[in-house]
């Protein structure tokens, strides 16, 4: 379906493809906590929300090739390298799992699935210019409230313990 004359395609374009680098980030963040954490208590939540999250990314893939929109490579190969780098930072702790670490990779995840409902509610506003369905995209702006809510829980789950000295999270 071709981008209609009322919307900037080049904009509609760069919008889309911010917001797929983004994405993409945050899934693969989603995925590296689920391999990290997938056996401790925050397991069963962080899969719920993972798996989500990998959903809306290959959603998003979709709507750029449904409104024939380049997909950026380039980009995503950044965002994959980018989310790569945060995870080399030092915990202080040498290999080994920090407590710190997994409040932080929360807090992380969190940012991007925030951003995400500005998106969701952006296609809302433009669906139907674009041949969309508004409705679903109210619906996972909508989601999004409950995921952040699951992240919420996860975050005051580990935070008691992260600064603390000990390993954290146990295995549930």
């Amino acid at each position: 379906m071709p981008v209609p004359s009322s919307i900037d395609r080049r904009v509609l374009r760069t919008y889309l493809a911010d917001h797929l680098t983004g994405a993409t980030a945050g899934r693969a963040r989603a995925q590296k906590m689920m391999q990290w954490y997938g056996d401790t208590e925050i397991g069963p939540e962080l899969a719920v929300v993972a798996d989500e999250i990998d959903e809306e990314h290959r959603h998003l893939e979709g709507v750029i090739d449904r409104l024939g929109l380049r997909q950026p490579v380039v980009l995503r190969a950044v965002a994959r390298a980018g989310e790569a780098a945060g995870r080399l930072k030092t915990n202080g702790r040498g290999l080994m799992r920090s407590p710190m670490t997994p409040l932080l990779e929360i807090e992380l995840l969190r940012g991007a699935v925030n951003a995400k409902q500005g998106l969701w509610q952006t296609l809302a506003e433009y669906a139907d210019e674009l041949g969309l369905d508004a409705g679903e995209y109210r619906r996972r702006a909508d989601a999004v409230d409950r995921q952040v809510e699951v992240l919420e829980r996860l975050h005051a789950r580990v935070r008691g313990e992260a600064l603390r000295p000990g390993d954290g999270i146990h295995e549930g």
